[in-house]
């Protein structure tokens, strides 16, 4: 227990100076915004992406947004190709030290450039998460931790000019001081994250937790992660046995990932949740903070624009409680109005809730949203375990419901009818120009879904719960781990 608190105790003062700079952004959130950008400009004004658009004539926010477009991966993926080839200076003056993969529900891949600015970004924010959650719970300081490390699985070639693909573990948006502090405490070495096959990984990975009963702390992005990884355990496990002194998991709890948190809470009864903020491989937009109503927008990270419904762009000073915005990221990789594609919804200044992605499934004109299908789910009563809609051409075209739910026959009925309450949808199935939603029953949904992701070239600590999908072929990507029976 002593040795514990010397190494946490190291850790956290490490996060103290980002934790002190954070609280006085809070204090002036326009002006901390402003200096970020004007940072920003000047840096990357002698890059090619710059120079197109005019970095070193811009004074304000203002000539910012009216020079500047808003753009997507697609928009940037040229850029994005000169960079990958060797080219320097592309998007940020900043060099780029290796790509991250990320991707689409399509499961495309996309690759973003990781630079020393947008490591130091990243880690502004987790260090004032941690330093705020460790003060707020000091029974933490006496006790190991687990962060997600994801298995290495296929291992992805270098880019064309040698740069490595794929960040090395999950901890290393902590940095080198914190992975030295916390060398004591890490309940599961990062060397883990070098094995390649899944099982001997999940074994690796249990075997480990169950030798620190001190385990206090766990830190995972998806429920689903932490829940299949115990339950795949060839053993059953106790949790309450095997960590007797567990008391917090941090882990995405808004959006599609409130299905999985049912299951977790009854795996863990009694230990507190305390739900992660909004990171992106791109960038991050929120953290918790204990007392909180919602995460704060990491203001000290990155420079934010928030899109309303009637396409009016707003800062973070500018949002109105109770509202929804679509969220813009610039950041230290060299992404300029970059759309994340997130909706957040403000709960209190500068407290804000992710509530879905902006993505909209259109095939003939239904216009699905993933908020509106998740509000659909909510009240078909799958709120738990797995449960995905996606399109699939035919004729004529309709929609999947992919889920773990024994009771799919009654549940896709539901779905059905509240889908029927959206105007554009309701009128494509009039027409005839969509058929009903039929429904996938799949046991084990969960781990096909992961798999899947794990194909597209996603980490297992990343794979991020949807309620929709936008892209076709799910069905099948989800069959070639399994059969399926349709109903």
């Amino acid at each position: 227990m002593i040795s514990n608190l010397m190494h946490n105790g190291l850790w956290l003062a490490t996060n103290s100076y980002s934790s002190l700079t954070y609280k006085k952004a809070l204090e002036s959130p326009r002006k901390t915004q402003e200096k970020i950008l004007a940072d920003f400009l000047r840096s990357n004004r002698d890059t090619h992406y710059g120079k197109q658009y005019g970095y070193s004539g811009i004074k304000n926010v203002e000539d910012f947004q009216k020079r500047v477009p808003v753009v997507n991966y697609d928009d940037l993926e040229p850029w994005i190709e000169r960079i990958k080839k060797g080219q320097q200076k592309v998007l940020t003056s900043d060099p780029v030290l290796f790509f991250e993969l990320t991707s689409g529900s399509a499961g495309a891949k996309k690759y973003i450039p990781y630079t020393r600015i947008l490591i130091r970004q990243f880690r502004c924010a987790i260090s004032a998460w941690m330093f705020n959650l460790m003060v707020s719970k000091p029974e933490l300081l006496f006790g190991a931790q687990y962060w997600s490390i994801s298995p290495a699985g296929n291992k992805h070639d270098p880019v064309e000019c040698g740069l490595q693909v794929g960040i090395e573990n999950d901890a290393a948006y902590l940095g080198l001081l914190a992975k030295i502090a916390l060398r004591g405490v890490l309940a599961v070495p990062l060397s883990v994250s070098r094995i390649k096959d899944m099982r001997q990984w999940r074994r690796e990975t249990i075997d480990r937790l169950l030798t620190r009963r001190d385990l206090r702390f766990i830190s995972v992005w998806s429920p689903s992660f932490l829940t299949s990884l115990i339950e795949a355990y060839p053993e059953s496990i106790d949790v309450r046995t095997a960590w007797p002194e567990l008391k917090l998991i941090s882990c995405w709890a808004s959006g599609a990932a409130q299905r999985a948190l049912p299951r977790l809470k009854a795996l863990f009864p009694g230990v507190e949740i305390q739900a992660k903020g909004l990171l992106a491989t791109e960038g991050v937009v929120s953290i918790p903070l204990v007392g909180m109503p919602a995460p704060l927008l990491a203001i000290k990270s990155h420079f934010f624009e928030f899109m309303d419904d009637a396409g009016v762009y707003h800062l973070a000073d500018e949002l109105d409680i109770g509202k929804r915005y679509r969220v813009l990221i610039t950041t230290g990789s060299g992404f300029a109005r970059y759309d994340l594609g997130d909706m957040v919804e403000v709960v209190a200044p500068l407290s804000i809730e992710f509530v879905g992605r902006a993505s909209v499934s259109d095939m003939c004109g239904e216009k699905l949203s993933e908020a509106f299908v998740s509000k659909v789910m909510e009240r078909a009563g799958l709120i738990e375990g797995f449960s995905m809609l996606v399109p699939e051409w035919g004729n004529p075209p309709k929609y999947w419901l992919l889920t773990d739910n024994e009771q799919y026959a009654a549940k896709v009925f539901a779905v059905e009818k509240g889908l029927m309450d959206s105007f554009h949808y309701s009128y494509c199935r009039k027409l005839g120009q969509l058929g009903p939603v039929e429904a996938v029953y799949l046991p084990d949904a969960t781990e096909r879904y992961m798999q899947s992701c794990l194909e597209s070239g996603q980490r297992a600590g990343d794979i991020k719960p949807v309620a929709l999908c936008t892209e076709c072929g799910w069905r099948a990507r989800m069959d070639r781990h399994g059969k399926y029976q349709a109903g």
